[in-house]
């Protein structure tokens, strides 16, 4: 058991989660994903560009309400997330190693923020909606949602 949080986590393209990670072609690195906010009895969904120096710490985001759950047109969220891949240009698939980040949009913090449980484990949860919590060992990329 680690005494400290990772500065880093692997993100693992997979079929289910995450799904749009990887390198522009430039050598950044992209994760375009959607997230969710349950504040205030009304849940909120976005869709959320992170873009990374090589080395793994976040230069750019992007996060785009796409509205209140049930309240938006079907395909919003897909139509968000295709605009969002397209703006990136030219990019491969793969994993990545990114560093620690939170960022306020929509007056709300996203990022994938370190987590201490009760039993002394580290998680790092990517919030608002806490829809992804990774664990150690931070090079295997598994998490739980």
């Amino acid at each position: 058991m680690s005494d400290r949080a990772p500065e880093k986590v692997r993100l693992i393209p997979d079929e289910w989660h995450i799904e749009r990670v990887g390198r522009l072609s430039d050598g950044r690195l992209f994760w375009v994903v959607g997230q969710l906010d349950p504040a205030g009895g009304a849940t909120k969904d976005f869709v959320c560009t992170f873009v990374f120096s090589a080395d793994g710490q976040l230069v750019e985001h992007s996060i785009e309400l796409v509205g209140v759950r049930g309240a938006y047109p079907a395909g919003s969220g897909e139509n968000a997330m295709s605009r969002h891949l397209k703006a990136l240009g030219e990019h491969i698939i793969t994993d990545i190693w990114v560093r620690l980040f939170s960022v306020e949009s929509n007056e709300t913090m996203f990022g994938l923020i370190p987590r201490q449980t009760g039993d002394g484990e580290w998680r790092v949860e990517f919030l608002p909606g806490n829809t992804l919590s990774f664990y150690a060992p931070w090079d295997a990329g598994e998490y739980d949602t």
